[in-house]
C-alpha cells in the first residue's frame, strides 16, 4: 500500500505531549513504520508541537461544544450516565470530521475506537484496519453497532490473544479477520541505567540509598488496583521497614483532573504515608530512569488488563516485575521465570509475593535477566512493524 493514515481516539494528541498509552504506541510505531516507504499521516487532536518531518500530522481541533461535553465527562464519575452521553457526543463530532480526512488514503488504520467505523465511508479499493488495545468490542450495549461496523473492516489487530478470544466469542462471523500482534517497547530506551539514572532523577524523585523501592506506573483508576497495592504495602512495610512505594500516574493523562478515587488513595495511604510517594504524571523521559532505579515494579490490576506497555517497559528495564495474572499478562510473563504472577484483588497474596521475592535476591536477578533477554529477542518495534507490514501486504 502506498499511503496509510493512522487515526487515534478523540481525546489526546500525537505527538503524545499529554501521555496516553495508545498515543505513545502510535507515536513510536509510526516513527518506525514510515521507514518502510509509505506515505504516512496521523490524525489526532492538536499537539501544539512539531512531530517527525516525514509524517503528516492532521489535527482535528476541539469545538466549543466538544470542550463543553469533555468538561462534563471530567467532572462526573464512571457510574454517571452523563459521562457516556458526553463520550458519545464527542466521538460523533470527531468521527464525522475524521471521515472527511481519510478518504484519499489506501489504508485507514484506526486505533481502539470502533465507534469511528460507523462514520467511515469506505471507497472502492480502500482497506480499513482496526487495532484494539483494549476489550471495548465486548461492551454489551454497543455490540449491535460494532457488528455492523466490523463489516467494513479488513483486519482487526488485537494486542493479546485474550482480546482476540473475547472478540471471536461475540463476533464469530468475523473470526478470520482477528489477528494478534503483541505490543513492543524499545530496549535501547528502557534499560538498566545504573548511576546515570540516579543523576537524572535528582530534583524529580528523591531516592535514598539505604532504601528499597517498589514502583507502580499507570492510570490511577479502580481497575488498575492501586488500592490493593496500598493495602498490601501496609503489610510489606511492617515486615520490611526499609521498603518504600512510589506511585506514578494520574487518573488518565498529563493534566487530568484529580478524581475522588485519587483522594481515596491518599487517605488509604495515611497509615504509611511516610513511606509512600505520589509523583503524579511523569513523561517517559523520566520514567525510563525510574523504572531502572526501582527494585521491583508492581502492576496490581483487578481487571482483564489486555497487554499493558508497563509490563514490557519494566521487563526491559532490568527491574523485577510482580503483576496480576489477568488478561494478556500471562502471555508475556511466566511466573518464577521472568517475573511473578499473583491472584488479582488479593492484598494478602500480593504482600506475600512481594516480600518473598524481595527475600530472594538471586532469584530476582535471574528473573530480571531473563525478562530483559525476552524483550530484546521478541518485543522490539522492529518485530512489530514487520508483522504490520505483513498484514498490510496481504491486503493489497
Amino acid at each position: 500500500m502506498d499511503s496509510i493514515i493512522i487515526v487515534v481516539p478523540e481525546l489526546l494528541p500525537i505527538p503524545p505531549v499529554q501521555g496516553g498509552a495508545v498515543e505513545y504506541w502510535v507515536h513510536e510505531a509510526s516513527r518506525h513504520l514510515v521507514t518502510c516507504g509509505h506515505r504516512l499521516a496521523v490524525v489526532s487532536r492538536p499537539a501544539g508541537v512539531t512531530g517527525q518531518d516525514d509524517i503528516e500530522y492532521l489535527s482535528i481541533p476541539w469545538t466549543p461544544m466538544e470542550r463543553f461535553f469533555h468538561q462534563i465527562k471530567e467532572r462526573v464519575t464512571w457510574k454517571n450516565p452523563l459521562r457516556y452521553l458526553a463520550k458519545i457526543q464527542n466521538v460523533y463530532s470527531y468521527g464525522q470530521r475524521v471521515a472527511s480526512v481519510v478518504r484519499d488514503f489506501d489504508v485507514v488504520y484506526l486505533h481502539n475506537e470502533p465507534n469511528i467505523l460507523l462514520f467511515l465511508r469506505k471507497r472502492p479499493g480502500q482497506k480499513i484496519v482496526l487495532h484494539m488495545h483494549n476489550d471495548h468490542l465486548s461492551i454489551r450495549l454497543f455490540r449491535p453497532f460494532y457488528r455492523r461496523a466490523l463489516a467494513k473492516v479488513d483486519r482487526v489487530i488485537c494486542v493479546s490473544d485474550y482480546i482476540r478470544r473475547q472478540a471471536v466469542v461475540h463476533f464469530p462471523e468475523y473470526a478470520n479477520r482477528f489477528h494478534v500482534v503483541l505490543n513492543s517497547t524499545d530496549p535501547k530506551v528502557f534499560k538498566p541505567y545504573g548511576d546515570e539514572g540516579i543523576r537524572q532523577l535528582e530534583g524529580k524523585v528523591r531516592l535514598e540509598q539505604d532504601k528499597r523501592y517498589l514502583l507502580y506506573v499507570g492510570r490511577l483508576t479502580p481497575i488498575k488496583g492501586v488500592h490493593v497495592l496500598i493495602e498490601a504495602f501496609r503489610e510489606i512495610h511492617r515486615q520490611m521497614p526499609d521498603v518504600r512505594l512510589i506511585i506514578t500516574g494520574s487518573s488518565f493523562f498529563g493534566g487530568a483532573a484529580k478524581t475522588a478515587y485519587e483522594q481515596e488513595l491518599v487517605k488509604l495511604a495515611e497509615p504509611v504515608n511516610d513511606a509512600i510517594v505520589f509523583t503524579g504524571y511523569l513523561p517517559h523521559e523520566n520514567l525510563k530512569y525510574l523504572y531502572s532505579m526501582a527494585d521491583m515494579i508492581v502492576l496490581p490490576s483487578v481487571w482483564q488488563d489486555p497487554c499493558p506497555l508497563v509490563v514490557l517497559e519494566a521487563m526491559a528495564s532490568g527491574s523485577c516485575l510482580v503483576a496480576s495474572a489477568v488478561g494478556g499478562i500471562p502471555e508475556v510473563v511466566e511466573s518464577g521465570i521472568n517475573g511473578v504472577l499473583v491472584k488479582p484483588a488479593d492484598a494478602d497474596a500480593l504482600a506475600l509475593a512481594v516480600c518473598s521475592t524481595l527475600s530472594e535476591p538471586e532469584l530476582m536477578r535471574r528473573m530480571e535477566s531473563m525478562a530483559r533477554q525476552q524483550i530484546v529477542a521478541n518485543y522490539t518495534w522492529e518485530r512489530l512493524v514487520g508483522e504490520l507490514e505483513t498484514i498490510f501486504g496481504v491486503l493489497k
